[in-house]
């Protein structure tokens, strides 16, 4: 018996009969690439893109990134890479469910977080006061609004601009990926200018992606930070199990899986099965409802390349459930002075870093292969922002400690904020 290989114009013919005619196709529009490119032999167009995002030195550096809790907090708490395969596992669950395209699917969820800043969003924060103007940096950088800082954006011009592969300038990603990556969160265009970027094939008007896949991740993101967010925080203490069983989501869940069996002699156990029994009900939700809102778009025979509204969503019945975790999460969890002891630190450590490379040049890095050009030769405010939100927590500090041996930045600085004690519960 012999066996061929199976290409890539062989799997496209697949997809028309194995996809819903509402999934997007290999040969279709919005897999056309900013420079065009010869097919391979045997990998379709956004196979191509999973792997390059894979491949890609920002990918890489997610492990050492904070996702809520600073990366040395403990063994098992989420950083950014461990957020963003939990993001495709839920996004390829819901994909393989509503015959969606799997492998568009993983690209956009593997490439969505790539432009995050060291220690979370309060990194972000930072570089978006110093780049639209209200950071002047203690009066080291010239007043005025220079486009702002938004890690959406900041991840497509990761995989358009700023990784250095090929013989050109970024990944050449397919304009699917590139779209899903860019509005995995809300937009706010009037807010950001970023330069350097090419909108065309983007639908760039249109606030959700124009695939049910990029609406997919977009929910997917939400999913894994809503449950993971609520994990990682009666981990480390910071919510009781009975404050969390108030929350209606939560007692629909309980009731369910009949959970309070487990309580309060296997609490451990329960937490485990209440954020797999979330996880579950909000899938499930999204699947239902996406399915459900689809019927309006459906053509006997005809497939759909894009959409102009957003398909891919919780219920009625279920969104008001979601949004109260969310709240919940955010007053309990990420808002708390517990875990933002450390954030002042963070924030005068990336202050101080942007302000030596702006003033002092010859103390830049000389020799971090971030795959990146180099920032030896970099005056503008963006390059330098380009280069610090590329760093893992670890280079952060370890660049502040170096500055801080060479008597150029605050010695008062206490670093070690920043490393919590091993003794803490992991």
């Amino acid at each position: 018996m012999s066996f061929q290989l199976q290409t890539s114009a062989e799997w496209k013919d697949h997809e028309k009969t194995s996809l819903a005619p509402y999934a997007a196709r290999s040969d279709g529009p919005m897999a056309v690439r900013q420079r065009q490119e010869n097919d391979h032999p045997y990998r379709t167009a956004f196979q191509r893109d999973r792997d390059r995002l894979i491949h890609s030195h920002a990918f890489r550096r997610l492990k050492h990134k904070r996702q809520v809790f600073l990366i040395t907090y403990g063994d098992h708490f989420r950083t950014r890479l461990t957020h963003t395969l939990e993001v495709s596992q839920i996004a390829r669950t819901m994909a393989r469910a509503l015959r969606l395209n799997e492998d568009l699917v993983e690209a956009i969820a593997l490439g969505h977080d790539l432009g995050h800043t060291p220690f979370g969003h309060l990194g972000e924060s930072v570089l978006d006061d110093i780049l639209q103007g209200r950071d002047t940096l203690d009066g080291t950088l010239t007043p005025g609004n220079r486009g702002g800082f938004k890690h959406n954006y900041q991840s497509l011009r990761v995989v358009d601009c700023l990784e250095e592969k090929y013989e050109f300038p970024g990944l050449n990603l397919t304009a699917a990926t590139r779209e899903g990556i860019l509005k995995h969160t809300l937009l706010k265009r009037n807010r950001y200018r970023y330069p350097d970027l090419d909108f065309s094939h983007l639908h760039f008007a249109d606030d959700a992606a124009t695939t049910i896949e990029g609406q997919s991740v977009a929910i997917a993101d939400e999913v894994a930070q809503r449950t993971h967010d609520l994990e990682d925080g009666m981990r480390a203490a910071l919510v009781k199990v009975e404050e969390v069983r108030t929350l209606e989501i939560v007692k629909l869940v309980e009731h369910n899986l009949g959970l309070d069996k487990f309580l309060p002699a296997r609490t451990e156990l329960y937490v485990l099965r209440l954020i797999n029994g979330l996880i579950e009900l909000l899938v499930t939700d999204i699947i239902e409802e996406t399915l459900r809102r689809v019927e309006g778009f459906s053509q006997p025979g005809k497939s759909i390349d894009c959409f102009d509204t957003e398909v891919v969503a919780f219920s009625e019945a279920v969104d008001p459930l979601q949004k109260a975790l969310n709240k919940f999460i955010y007053e309990r969890v990420i808002f708390v002075p517990s875990i933002r002891d450390s954030d002042s630190t963070a924030r005068e450590l990336l202050r101080g870093l942007f302000r030596v490379y702006l003033s002092e040049a010859q103390h830049r890095p000389q020799d971090y292969d971030s795959g990146f050009r180099p920032l030896t030769d970099a005056n503008d405010p963006r390059r330098i922002a380009d280069f610090i939100a590329g760093m893992t927590d670890h280079y952060a500090i370890a660049e502040a400690r170096r500055l801080q041996s060479r008597g150029v930045f605050p010695a008062a600085l206490d670093l070690q904020v920043l490393l919590p004690s091993s003794t803490r519960r992991a």
